[in-house]
């Protein structure tokens, strides 16, 4: 049986470029009152690429036309969606405007940060400018006066939100359309490093100077005890990518406190420098595990077990997990030391978990105390 690694990766296609697409066949086919079959478009990274127009539906006032989400082999949430546009002349806009109208399945945009005007439907900037453009291009081609209405909507896209961040940068009702290339790039996680800008984005244009990030709802439960104060918005998922999180976190430079949450599995390849933590890219290292028990002065027998266990997890069965114990104290300073170096002179607390929720803390007034 082929494995994901034994053949080239097949690329696929943003929400964004879907919309681009379904909307520019949409307006071709009102222009022309002829139903579109395919329609090229031009991406933001540069090239054109043909679309298959699943629906056409032309009348004399409007024209709907859906063009199927392929994400090609990334694990993406939004995959075989159908991505709407329906399109309307307005003699009442500019020359060249045009209207976003939120459909059913997109979510508006309730927070200032995402850089979409709060009350608009959730488009991200790139995917408004290609529509823009492409709109802009064929009214200009057929001379026609004043701008377009597009309704843009995503049949299903209320229930598969639920599995994104939407909720938590202020998107509300549905799906974002999205992308920044164009393309998606299989197990490159560009969509959901974006969501995490997003969230960031949304955290500080909000007031927000201190930031709490976790790999998913567990972790959070458990951080939210201990920063009851913070706000929602404040809770950043990284999934697996708390390098590139912190990066930037780094970059926006204006965020002056971060606590980060790590499961303890996750916390092992992390203690090791390795800033993605995915089970994908980066095994359980029990050798690593094994020496750091050892380092922190557990009796050869126990470093065996360390050794053995089948799962991270199970290591608390051999060391109970409290905040003494030396193991974890060490694993905590590790993680604590490999993220510092990515925040320099922010403060920084490390939060080692485990899936009961106990915690082990780590920050620099523990290595440098007043």
């Amino acid at each position: 049986m082929w494995s994901v690694k034994s053949r080239q990766m097949r690329y696929g296609y943003t929400t964004g470029s879907c919309a681009t697409a379904a909307t520019t066949a949409a307006l071709k086919a009102l222009l022309t009152q002829e139903p579109q079959e395919s329609v090229k478009i031009t991406l933001p990274s540069g090239g054109c690429v043909d679309f298959v127009i699943e629906e056409c539906v032309v009348t004399s006032d409007i024209a709907l036309c859906g063009v199927r989400k392929d994400a090609g082999d990334d694990p993406d949430v939004t995959n075989g969606l159908i991505i709407r546009s329906e399109v309307r002349l307005m003699e009442n806009l500019a020359h060249g405007e045009v209207l976003f109208l939120q459909g059913d399945g997109v979510g508006k945009v309730t927070l200032s940060g995402l850089g979409v005007r709060v009350g608009e439907p959730a488009v991200n900037p790139v995917p408004r400018h290609m529509i823009m453009n492409a709109a802009r291009s064929l009214l200009e081609k057929f001379q026609v006066e004043g701008g377009v209405a597009v309704t843009l909507s995503v049949p299903g896209g209320r229930q598969v939100a639920k599995k994104t961040m939407n909720e938590k940068v202020g998107v509300v009702g549905g799906l974002s359309i999205i992308g920044t290339s164009g393309i998606v790039v299989p197990y490159s996680g560009e969509a959901y490093i974006e969501s995490i800008r997003c969230a960031l984005q949304v955290a500080l244009h909000n007031g927000c100077r201190e930031v709490a990030i976790t790999s998913g709802g567990r972790s959070e439960k458990i951080l939210k005890r201990l920063y009851p104060e913070l706000p929602d918005m404040a809770f950043i998922h990284y999934g697996n990518r708390i390098g590139k999180t912190l990066e930037m976190i780094r970059e926006y430079g204006s965020f002056e406190k971060v606590s980060a949450g790590v499961m303890l599995a996750k916390a092992t390849k992390l203690a090791q420098g390795e800033l993605d933590t995915s089970s994908r890219n980066v095994p359980v290292n029990r050798d690593f595990i094994a020496g750091l028990a050892e380092k922190a002065g557990y009796d050869s027998d126990t470093c065996r077990k360390v050794l053995d266990v089948t799962l991270i997890r199970n290591i608390t069965e051999i060391i109970p997990f409290r905040k003494e114990e030396p193991l974890y104290r060490e694993l905590s300073r590790e993680c604590y030391r490999v993220c510092s170096r990515l925040v320099p002179g922010m403060q920084l607390t490390f939060v080692l978990m485990n899936m009961a929720g106990s915690c082990v803390t780590r920050n620099s007034l523990e290595d440098h105390p007043a």
